[in-house]
């Protein structure tokens, strides 16, 4: 059997055409931008389309009712032998980009390749370039007839950039019981970076905070409760509480955890359309990535009741030390409230025992001529955590460059997707 190697002029052409439909992908429902994942599905139903037709590979485009413009796709190859294998979790949807306000280098929807293999664009990393190498795969074992020692199950997931939104996704195909077949074998999630293994992810958590101060001339600060530095005083209140009751806790060394746990503030929207105003309204959105040591639900539920206390102290006026004025001089006063947005992920710790971790290592020591390096991060995933508890080994991997996930200028390395290709021979014993 010929050493099977990424087809580049196939992988480069496949993900020039995901790329070019980024504009389509972006996924932020909170600013009307709903990702038509059947897009970049229907680009590798066209690439793979002879090799469905001819039985080889299987394929079921999965979306829940009502969402026919967001599928997934289960694409299945018959094993020569028993048991099985999947490669889960690369995506058809992607984060925003805007060029202008984020500095972006380059048109982030094209695809830009250098001279050096540096390939430049939205999605390179996160997570296109998996969905491209995927396709690449599927189609050579099929254009060579090679059936891999175990069946195989891909999974391209759409909504994995807003998972918190429920029965869209990788949540639908398992609720129809299509990873069933793979409880016996190895789940290898593909969308993470840095080759690995990844054996631990974060969970996460979304939250809002509102609040009301009393609006007025910025004179006559009596009269008033300026909203935008109550709002400010009180992050910062609950970054401190976060602190205190949730450390770097003991096991983070043993899974290399890069970083720790985190409360934080992301995005303030504050009603004022003058300077002289003061604000009366503002609201705060953030996220808590909690290390899978701690549960999920008692961090954010802590930090709502956290906030609930500060507002009955601002009832009491008693508001914490350092806080702005929260009451005005005739007694009126402002308001806190903390919400939860959305549902919340929680985070894996791989089993650092399994079979399906050390041959990874294995796979991926072999490509790269280097010792795998596993590590930890305090990204998300969506149901790896369900997918452990109902009794799945899952293990992490990825061939882009974590330092530009979420970020302008995303990249990756043509290097590291040849050596990718590799590895995912390796995991199917070719």
């Amino acid at each position: 059997m010929a050493e099977l190697s990424l087809d580049e002029k196939r992988f480069l052409s496949l993900l020039s055409e995901l790329i070019a439909l980024t504009p389509s992908l972006q996924n932020s429902p909170d600013v009307g931008l709903v990702p038509e994942e059947r897009l970049p599905a229907e680009v590798v139903l066209r690439a793979l389309e002879p090799h469905i037709g001819s039985g080889f590979i299987r394929a079921e485009r999965m979306n829940a009712p009502g969402f026919e413009a967001r599928p997934s796709l289960v694409l299945t190859v018959q094993g020569a032998g028993s048991g099985a294998i999947g490669f889960v979790g690369a995506h058809f949807d992607v984060v925003p980009a805007d060029r202008e306000k984020e500095g972006w280098e380059r048109d982030p929807f094209t695809l830009w390749v250098g001279e050096d293999g540096t390939l430049y664009a939205r999605g390179v990393t996160d997570c296109l370039g998996h969905v491209a190498v995927l396709t690449d795969l599927l189609a050579q074992l099929a254009e060579r007839n090679i059936r891999p020692a175990q069946t195989l199950t891909v999974v391209l997931i759409a909504n994995e950039e807003e998972a918190p939104l429920p029965e869209i996704g990788l949540d639908y195909v398992v609720a129809q019981g299509k990873l069933e077949a793979l409880r016996d074998g190895t789940i290898y999630w593909l969308d993470s970076a840095d080759f690995g293994p990844t054996v631990g992810t974060g969970g996460v958590a979304m939250w809002e905070l509102d609040v009301d101060g009393v609006t007025g001339h910025s004179g006559m600060t009596h009269n008033c409760v300026n909203a935008l530095e109550l709002a400010m005083a009180t992050s910062r209140a609950m970054v401190e509480w976060f602190e205190r009751s949730y450390p770097p806790h003991p096991q983070e060394e043993r899974w290399g955890f890069l970083s720790s746990s985190t409360l934080k503030a992301t995005v303030i929207e504050v009603a004022n359309n003058k300077i002289t105003k003061v604000p009366g309204k503002a609201t705060v959105q953030g996220d808590i990535r909690l290390v899978p040591f701690y549960e999920m639900d008692a961090a954010i539920q802590g930090a709502v009741d956290f906030v609930a206390s500060i507002d009955a102290l601002l009832e009491q006026d008693e508001a914490p030390a350092g806080f702005p004025r929260t009451r005005t001089v005739d007694g009126r006063r402002g308001r806190v409230k903390l919400s939860r947005k959305g549902r919340f992920m929680e985070g894996i710790a791989c089993d650092l025992d399994s079979p399906g971790l050390a041959r990874l290592a294995a796979a991926i020591t072999n490509a790269r001529g280097e010792p795998a390096r596993p590590f930890s991060m305090t990204g998300s995933l969506p149901l790896v955590r369900d997918l452990q508890r109902a009794g799945y080994d899952v293990q992490i991997t990825g061939f882009g460059r974590s330092g530009y996930y979420h970020a302008p200028n995303e990249q990756g390395s043509l290097d590291h997707f040849r050596q990718g290709f590799k590895i995912l021979c390796s995991l199917l014993g070719l």
